[in-house]
C-alpha cells in the first residue's frame, strides 16, 4: 500500500505514500543471520551477532545495509550455494541489529492505517455475506428466496439487482446502481456455510488470520491447513505453535487440517510428477482434500465457503489483476475474499514484527516464499536452500526425479536438475500404466477403444443425462435421452473393463465432448478426490469408490468441465490419444521451414519439372523439406502435382498476400503434426526459443522421435516464423528480445479466412453445429482461437460480418447470451472461398 524506503538511521525501513530519494522499486524482506550462515558470510569475514532481529534488507538477491547495496548473491542452485559478489570495500563488515523499536514506532501510523482498513474490510465483508444467512432464516417460515428473486429481476428487467437492508430488520429488491445512488446497504444473496481462515503456514496467510481474530467474533470462522505431504518441516512446526498461540486467546477458534487419503508420492507414480503445465498436485493434495472437509452436515452436498485468503496483487502478474471478492474464481462454491491484496512484502513483515508473532524458520534462512518442499513453480534458489536445510525432506521427491531422468537416459543429467527442466514434463507418458482410450472414429459414428479401465463405465454415464441400456453377453445397446433427442449408443465387451465404445450419429457435439470426458474418466480414474467437490447436490462420491446418486444427480457437469479431459489424471497421462493419427513424420522438414521466397517461386512455375534439380534456387536438401511444407498447406498433392486449393493461392496471392498466407498456415495446422503441436500448447504472449519449444514437446514426441531429430523440427518451425510471414505478420512467432520470439493475437484476420477455419474445424470435428465457447474450451484443438489466439470478441465480430453477409455461409446466433454457429450442409472449406472471395 505504501512507498518503502531506506531508513539509514534504525537499519530498517520507513512506509510513506509519498516517493523519496531513498524510495525502493522491490519490496525489499529482511535478511537474518541464518540466512548469511547459509550464504557462507560468517566464513568470508563478516561479524554479526546471532541474534532475534534483521541484519540486513534484500530486493531479489541483492542484499541492503543500511541502505546501501553491499553485495549480491547469484548463480545458486539445488547443488551449488550462490556465489556471492561482494560491492567494493565490503568484504568485511560488522553488522548491527535493525533497531526494531525505532522502526516499528515510525511506521506505526501508516501500519495501523493499513490493517484498521483490513480490519473494516473483513468485517464488512463478513457482514454483507451473513445478512444473507439472516435473510434466509427471517424467511426460511414461508421459503421467501431472495436470491431466486434477485435472478428473476434481472432476467426480467435486464439489470443488475440487490438486495438491501431497510429499517426494522426488512429487506428489498432493487436495481444495483440505484441502491448504491441511495447509498443502501447491500446484501449478497448467496447463503454462506461456512467462513474460513486460510492458513498455509506462510507469512500472508499468517498476517490474515491475526486480522481475523481482530475482527470477528471466534465461533464465526474457522482455519484450515492442507497438509500436502509436501510440508516444509518449519510450515507444520509453525501451524502447531499457531493453534496454541491463539487457542490461550480465543479457546472456541476452531481449527482443522484437512489432508488426501494417500501420500503424494503415490500420486506421483499414479500421475507422473508434477510440471508447469501438469500442476495436479495443488488440486489433489490440497483444494480437494480442504473442501471435502466442508460438506454440510448429514449431507454429501458441498458447503458454500467465504475463504478469507493472503493473495496479494504484488506477488504475481496474474494476481495483479485480482479483485478483492472473487465468486467462483477457481470453485463454483467458493467466495475468496483477499483483505491483504494491496500490501506489500515489506508491510507483511513489519506486521509480524510489531505484533511480535512467530515467523516461520523457513524466512529467516532466505525462502522469499514458504511453499512445497519442491515445487515446478519455485526456483533454483529456494532448491538451494531447502537441499541445505531441509534435505532429508527433499530426499524423497529428488530421488525420484533422478531415478525418471536417468530411465528417460537423460543427458547431462547435473545440468537437468540444476536447471529445473524436470518441470517441463508435458504429460504422463513415463508414468507405468496400462489403461489407455484410443478414439478411432469421430464422424459420423464415435468409436473408442478403452483398455484396463480403473471403473465399471455405467457409473459415469449417469452424469451425462438419462440412459437407458441393456446387456446381452458381450454387448450392450442404449440410448442417451440428450436435449429431448435420442443417440443411441453401442458397448461391445472383451470384459468389464475393456471394451468398444460406440455413439452412433454423433453430431451434437456437447454430447461428444461429455460422453470423451466420461470415457476418460473411467478410464483413468483413480479416486483422487478433485471431482467431487465440483458436485453442487452432494450426488457424487468418489472415495474410497466412485458412487453417484442418480436421484441427485442434476446432469450440470461440473465434473465433467473442470479440467481437461474432464479428469485432472486423464489430462496427465494421456498421450494425445485423439491425435494419434499421425500427418507425416515430423523429420519430413529436416531443418528447413516455409519460406515466402521459395513460394513466390514456385507460384511463378508451378509445374512438376520445378522439382528437377537445378530448376530453382532451392538446394538438393532444401527440395523435400519444401516438398512437405506445400503438401501440408495442401497446396501440392502426394504426387507433387498443384491442386485446386494450390491454383486458388496462385489466382489471389498479389490481391491479398495477407489472406494467402492465413489459408497457408489454416492447412499446415491441421496437417503437420509439429505445427498442430504448437498452436495448441503455446498460448498467446507466451514467448519461446527453439530450446524451450524442444524441451516442452519432448514427452510429447519422445515416443517416435529422438531427441535430435525434435531439435531439427522446431528448428525448421523457428524458420518459418523468420522466412514467412506466419511469423511477424500472423503474429505466430514475432520478435521478442534478442533470442525469443512471442505469440500475439492476429487482430487482422479477414472475415473470409475465419469462415475457412470454421469449414475445417467442422470438418475435422464431423459436425455442422458449433459454438463459440467450444473454440476457447480448454480441451479443443485446432479451430480459430487456437490458430491464431484470436480473442472472442474479434472472433464475434467476424461472426456477425459473415451471418449479415449477402452469400451467407453460416447462421449466428450471439444475442441473449446465445453463442451458436450453424454452417451449410454440403460447402467444402474451398467452396467457402470461391463464394466469399
Amino acid at each position: 500500500m505504501f512507498k518503502v524506503s531506506w531508513d539509514r538511521e534504525t537499519g530498517g525501513v520507513k512506509l510513506s505514500s509519498l516517493v523519496g530519494k531513498d524510495t525502493v522499486n522491490i519490496s525489499p524482506r529482511p535478511v537474518f543471520f541464518e540466512e548469511l550462515n547459509l550464504l557462507g558470510l560468517d566464513k568470508l569475514g563478516w561479524k554479526y551477532p546471532e541474534c532475534k532481529e534483521p541484519l540486513l534488507w534484500a530486493c531479489n538477491k541483492e542484499y541492503y545495509y543500511r541502505g546501501e547495496l553491499v553485495f549480491e548473491a547469484k548463480n545458486a542452485n539445488i547443488y551449488d550455494k550462490a556465489t556471492i559478489i561482494f560491492q567494493p570495500g565490503k568484504k568485511r563488515i560488522k553488522l548491527k541489529p535493525v533497531d526494531m523499536k525505532k522502526m516499528l514506532e515510525r511506521t506505526k501510523e501508516q501500519m495501523f492505517l493499513c490493517e484498521s482498513e483490513a480490519i473494516e474490510f473483513i468485517r464488512d465483508t463478513y457482514d454483507t455475506y451473513s445478512g444473507a444467512n439472516r435473510i434466509r432464516e427471517k424467511y426460511a417460515a414461508n421459503k421467501m428466496d431472495f436470491e431466486s428473486l434477485a435472478e428473476k429481476q434481472e432476467k426480467k428487467t435486464k439489470q443488475k439487482m440487490a438486495i438491501v437492508k431497510e429499517d426494522c430488520e426488512s429487506f428489498d429488491i432493487m436495481p444495483l446502481s440505484e441502491a448504491e445512488k441511495q447509498g443502501k446497504k447491500v446484501l449478497k444473496a448467496t447463503k454462506i456455510d461456512f467462513f474460513l481462515a486460510s492458513f498455509s503456514g506462510g507469512k500472508d496467510s499468517q498476517v490474515v488470520l491475526d486480522l481475523c481474530t481482530r475482527a470477528l467474533p471466534p465461533d464465526a470462522f474457522q482455519v484450515i491447513y492442507s497438509d500436502t505431504g509436501y510440508e516444509l518441516p518449519s510450515s507444520i512446526e509453525l501451524y502447531d505453535d499457531v493453534q496454541k498461540y491463539y487457542h490461550k486467546q480465543f479457546p472456541t477458534l476452531k481449527f482443522r487440517t484437512a489432508k488426501n487419503h494417500e501420500s503424494v508420492l503415490n500420486y506421483w507414480d499414479k500421475i507422473g510428477s508434477p510440471s508447469d503445465k501438469h500442476r495436479w498436485c495443488c488440486a489433489v493434495m490440497k483444494t480437494a482434500p480442504l473442501y471435502r472437509l466442508l460438506k454440510l452436515p448429514n449431507s454429501n452436498k458441498q458447503a458454500k465457503v467465504l475463504a478469507f485468503e493472503g493473495v496479494r496483487s504484488e506477488e504475481s502478474i496474474k494476481r495483479s489483476s485480482y479483485e478483492r471478492i472473487g465468486k467462483g474464481v477457481k470453485h463454483s462454491f467458493v467466495t475468496n475474499a483477499r483483505p491483504i491484496l494491496k500490501w506489500n512484502t515489506t508491510e507483511i513483515f513489519i506486521y509480524l514484527f510489531r505484533y511480535n508473532l512467530t515467523i516461520n524458520k523457513a524466512y529467516r534462512t532466505g525462502k522469499p516464499r514458504v511453499g512445497c518442499v519442491f515445487c515446478p513453480f519455485s526456483s533454483p534458489w529456494d532448491d538451494m536452500i531447502v537441499n541445505n536445510r531441509y534435505k532429508s525432506n527433499l530426499n524423497p521427491f529428488l530421488s525420484r526425479i533422478v531415478s525418471i531422468a536417468k530411465e528417460r537416459k537423460i543427458p547431462n543429467l547435473d545440468e537437468y536438475i540444476k536447471e529445473r527442466k524436470w518441470r517441463l514434463r508435458a504429460s504422463g507418458n513415463f508414468v507405468s500404466q496400462k489403461s489407455s482410450v484410443e478414439f478411432i472414429k469421430s464422424t459420423p459414428h464415435l468409436v473408442a477403444s478403452i483398455s484396463n479401465a480403473k471403473v465399471d463405465i455405467e457409473k459415469w454415464l449417469i452424469t451425462i443425462c438419462d440412459y437407458t441400456i441393456m446387456r446381452n453377453g458381450n454387448v450392450a445397446h442404449g440410448e442417451f435421452n440428450y436435449k429431448k433427442k435420442i443417440y443411441a449408443f453401442e458397448i461391445n465387451y472383451k470384459d468389464d473393463f475393456n471394451y468398444t465404445f460406440t455413439l452412433y450419429n454423433a453430431s451434437e457435439i456437447m454430447l461428444v465432448k461429455a460422453l470423451k470426458r466420461v470415457l476418460y474418466k473411467t478410464t483413468y480414474c483413480i479416486s483422487c478426490e478433485v471431482c467431487e467437490v465440483e458436485c453442487p447436490t452432494g450426488a457424487l462420491s468418489v472415495y474410497p469408490e466412485v458412487k453417484i446418486d442418480k436421484s441427485k444427480c442434476i446432469h450440470c457437469h461440473n465434473c465433467l468441465d473442470f479440467h481437461e479431459h474432464g479428469c485432472i489424471v486423464a489430462d496427465s497421462l494421456v498421450k494425445s490419444m485423439e491425435n494419434k493419427t499421425k500427418s507425416g513424420n515430423i523429420s519430413k522438414y529436416g531443418t528447413f521451414g516455409i519460406r515466402e521466397e521459395w513460394v513466390s517461386e514456385f507460384f511463378a512455375d508451378p509445374q512438376v519439372t520445378f522439382w528437377i534439380v537445378g530448376n530453382s534456387s532451392l538446394g538438393n536438401k532444401q527440395v523435400p523439406s519444401f516438398k512437405a511444407w506445400l503438401k501440408d498447406a495442401e497446396i501440392i498433392d502426394s504426387k507433387n502435382i498443384l491442386t485446386e486449393f494450390g491454383q486458388f493461392c496462385i489466382d489471389n496471392m498479389v490481391n491479398d498476400p495477407e489472406l494467402i498466407w492465413s489459408l497457408i498456415w489454416i492447412n499446415i495446422v491441421y496437417n503437420s503434426e509439429l505445427v498442430g503441436w504448437f498452436v495448441n500448447n503455446i498460448s498467446k504472449d507466451h514467448a519461446f526459443d527453439r530450446a524451450r519449444l524442444s524441451e516442452l514437446a519432448y514427452d510429447y514426441f519422445s515416443s517416435s522421435f529422438s531427441k535430435n531429430t525434435i531439435d531439427y523440427a522446431f528448428q525448421a518451425l523457428m524458420q518459418v516464423f523468420k522466412y514467412s510471414p506466419c511469423g511477424e505478420t500472423l503474429c505466430q512467432g514475432a520478435e521478442y528480445d534478442k533470442n525469443h520470439l512471442i505469440r500475439y493475437e492476429y487482430k487482422d484476420l479477414s472475415e473470409i479466412a475465419l469462415a475457412y477455419s470454421l469449414y475445417k474445424f467442422a470438418d475435422a470435428n464431423g459436425t455442422r453445429s458449433l459454438r463459440v465457447q467450444d473454440f476457447y474450451d480448454d480441451d479443443c484443438r485446432n479451430g480459430v482461437a487456437r490458430e491464431f489466439c484470436l480473442s472472442k470478441e474479434k472472433f464475434e465480430k467476424g461472426l456477425r460480418t459473415l451471418n449479415s453477409a449477402k452469400d451467407r455461409i453460416l447462421v449466428a446466433n450471439l444475442s441473449m447470451g446465445l453463442n451458436h454457429i450453424t454452417l451449410q450442409e454440403g460447402l467444402s472449406p474451398l467452396d467457402v472461398l470461391k463464394k466469399l472471395f
